[in-house]
């Protein structure tokens, strides 16, 4: 009777152990469905990691730069439907945006806004001016031709004057002569646009092509990381 009884209560202390460690498993995957959820969230609707791909924002960002970008401001855009929420504020002059490319909606790209709905705008000889008023230059745009292409030839030098219609900016790259930007393709719908950069959370420079093996990429990848880029704020 007492080991019949004793073997009754082994039973149980080994099923408690197995409900236990059943419990505990749950609880773990609890939390790692849940931080996965957060995490979706904060990309969805908060806060997206971009990295710069081409050179049309040099020197304010820089091919292999990282950014955080803030998609709460201008309203994030809901998956799978057309409708966003409430933004805080639409992008102003002078601000840095990141949008989806309105001829290819997959692509996504940066440029700075010149102008909003209602605003005139008007690139005379590579000087803009809006409403009439020269614009100037944020501080690391840069232009690296020294032609000044007619308005007949192309739009890059010369272009309008022209209105920004209701729901649109005007956007271009900040390396002024290397960007196909609003001058190309026309004004940018608000509802193509993705959020603004914060800050640079990593650099590193592109790949030399003759860096092909793997000691090479190795050896290489230390003088490649743009140290003095990481932390600053787009601006």
């Amino acid at each position: 009777m007492g080991k019949t009884l004793a073997k009754g209560a082994q039973g149980r202390v080994s099923a408690g152990r197995k409900g236990g460690k059943r419990r505990s498993w749950r609880r773990v995957a609890g939390v790692v469905v849940s931080l996965i959820l957060v995490a979706i969230g904060l990309r969805l609707f908060v806060i997206q990691a971009f990295r710069m791909p081409s050179r049309s924002m040099e020197d304010t960002l820089k091919v292999g730069d990282c950014v955080l970008v803030d998609k709460m401001t201008y309203g994030a855009g809901l998956p799978f439907i057309d409708w966003r929420l409430p933004a805080f504020q639409s992008p102003q002059v002078g601000e840095v945006v990141v949008f989806n490319y309105p001829i290819d909606p997959q692509k996504t790209y940066v440029k700075r806004c010149l102008a909003v709905a209602g605003q005139v705008v008007e690139i005379r000889n590579k000087v803009v001016y809006v409403d009439g008023v020269r614009q100037i230059d944020s501080p690391f745009s840069k232009y690296v031709d020294a032609r000044i292409l007619p308005a007949d030839t192309a739009k890059r030098d010369n272009y309008g004057p022209a209105q920004v219609p209701p729901g649109a900016i005007f956007v271009v790259g900040d390396n002024r002569d290397n960007s196909r930007d609003s001058r190309h393709w026309g004004f940018l719908p608000l509802e193509l646009v993705v959020g603004r950069p914060l800050c640079i959370y990593w650099s590193i420079m592109p790949q030399e092509p003759d860096m092909v093996g793997w000691g090479d990429w190795v050896w290489g990848l230390w003088n490649r990381i743009r140290w003095q880029r990481i932390g600053i704020w787009v601006q």
